[in-house]
């Protein structure tokens, strides 16, 4: 038997397949606070009834890190650079790098050393004004010669925990990618040593004792000390996992489909061609950021099932954060669920409570409105009166931002370069023919979302629980 797990920022599936066919399936709320209590109980629902001793493999998918990435909840990472001659690199990074005296040719020949004793004074002067424990190191043509990230990171291990290289990370030449990779892959991982070693504690507590795996970003796994080194490739498992749940449900077909994954928190966006998924061809942005990360074309937008609403300066935001449960499950700020919940697109909690939320969110528009603080020319939020105008211009938000994030990647693949002739001459231009949606909001948000964009959807058997059936079915 195989054991599927999807732990993702709002619930945490389990799947047990035996002989390719699911016969358990578990969906529990992932508890941030302490994510194995939320683990162990998605465990304990699936495993009832089956021999813990017949379980072959755990394999693992999860968007705790995605979402934080997603959420910039990311931990404060000091960036130290050696770029030799050419342009400034300042506005390509997430923060602002430390340039590092050194260069290595395009031959990999050292051509200027890094002066040790400067490492050591700049390190100490930097991380003092930081206070973070986390570092990322970077050379151009690193890959062709390390020997200077190395030893800059030998010479950094008595002032950080945690360092990165961007070298390691990747053998491509591209340095802003590999820049990339080595900041996030440090920034995510204090968030990843936590779910690893809650993940562990849940399933040793359980006396399964299988081989654990974790799914990487191409929709591949390895053994989940294997990924110690290197978290920022589990940043898209999430994604990874929709990827090879689809594939296994067989739901895709030959036109060009969108398939969409709905979370409490994010919604991944992935595109097919003839029955295949699309991958990215340099590796997938992380933010705005493009990274050495090899990945399924897959892009993460900040709407979820609990993205929280927010009357900000006179504007309603829908997400991308999410700080809790709706408002229906005893939650205590409304969110895009109570919209769909209110609209009668979905039926779970306490409808009065979404209802009693939204109508408090209304009468706070009006207040702002009378106010005259706000511009009200063209402003939609005028007609805004009761519960269900409010959850109507959320779920409209809502379906904007899913529909910005399609339009993005279809963008992208669209402008990708053409380098076989036969592409020329009969060019496949990507235009959205099918959406598939799956994830815990796919039945609520999933109609809504073919009617705004005109084009047929399917909502699979499992929907719900997709991104464990992939984990669990994913090739080691």
């Amino acid at each position: 038997m195989l054991l599927g797990l999807d732990v993702g920022g709002t619930f945490t599936d389990a799947v047990i397949i035996d002989g390719h066919r699911v016969v358990a399936t578990a969906k529990r709320r992932t508890t941030k606070d302490n994510l194995m209590n939320g683990i162990g109980e998605a465990l304990d629902a699936v495993l009832e009834g089956y021999d813990t001793s017949n379980i072959e493999q755990v394999t693992l998918s999860t968007t705790v890190v995605t979402n934080t990435i997603v959420e910039e909840k990311e931990q404060i990472v000091d960036l130290y650079v050696i770029t030799g001659p050419g342009r400034n690199v300042d506005d390509i990074f997430p923060v602002e790098p430390i340039y590092l005296q050194g260069y290595t040719d395009h031959r990999g020949i050292v051509v200027e050393g890094t002066p040790a004793d400067a490492v050591r004074g700049i390190a100490n002067m930097v991380q003092a004004h930081s206070g973070t424990d986390l570092a990322a190191v970077s050379a151009k043509f690193g890959v062709r010669n390390p020997h200077e990230e190395l030893s800059i990171t030998e010479e950094l291990k008595n002032t950080y925990h945690t360092i990165s290289n961007g070298s390691l990370l990747s053998g491509s030449l591209n340095f802003p990618r590999r820049t990339i990779s080595a900041y996030f892959n440090s920034a995510v991982t204090p968030v990843f040593t936590v779910f690893k070693k809650n993940v562990e504690d849940a399933l040793s507590a359980r006396n399964i004792l299988a081989p654990l795996h974790i799914l990487k970003a191409d929709g591949g796994s390895l053994p989940m000390e294997h990924m110690v080194s290197r978290p920022v490739e589990t940043a898209f498992t999430g994604p990874a996992a929709t990827v090879l749940g689809l594939s296994a449900l067989g739901v895709i077909g030959n036109k060009h489909t969108v398939a969409l994954d709905i979370g409490g928190t994010t919604t991944d966006i992935s595109l097919w061609k003839h029955g295949k998924p699309l991958m990215t061809k340099n590796g997938v942005s992380i933010r705005e950021y493009p990274s050495a990360v090899r990945s399924f074309a897959v892009t993460s937008v900040g709407i979820g099932g609990e993205s929280v609403i927010r009357l900000k300066n006179g504007n309603l935001t829908v997400g991308p954060e999410r700080v809790g449960p709706s408002v229906a499950l005893g939650g205590i700020e409304p969110t895009l669920g109570d919209a769909l919940i209110v609209l009668g697109h979905a039926n779970y909690g306490d409808f009065n409570l979404a209802s009693r939320a939204l109508q408090d969110l209304a009468d706070a528009i009006q207040a702002t409105l009378r106010s005259n603080n706000v511009n009200t020319s063209n402003n939609q939020l005028t007609l805004i009166k009761t519960a269900s105008d409010v959850a109507r211009l959320i779920v409209e938000k809502a379906l904007q931002t899913i529909q910005h994030g399609i339009n993005e990647v279809v963008k992208v693949e669209n402008k990708r370069p053409i380098y076989v002739v036969a592409d020329i001459v009969n060019p496949d231009v990507f235009v959205p023919e099918h959406i598939v949606v799956v994830g815990g909001t796919a039945p609520s948000l999933g109609p809504s979302i073919g009617e705004y964009l005109e084009l047929p959807v399917t909502i699979p058997e499992n929907a719900a629980v997709a991104n464990a059936i992939g984990a669990a079915l994913a090739l080691s």
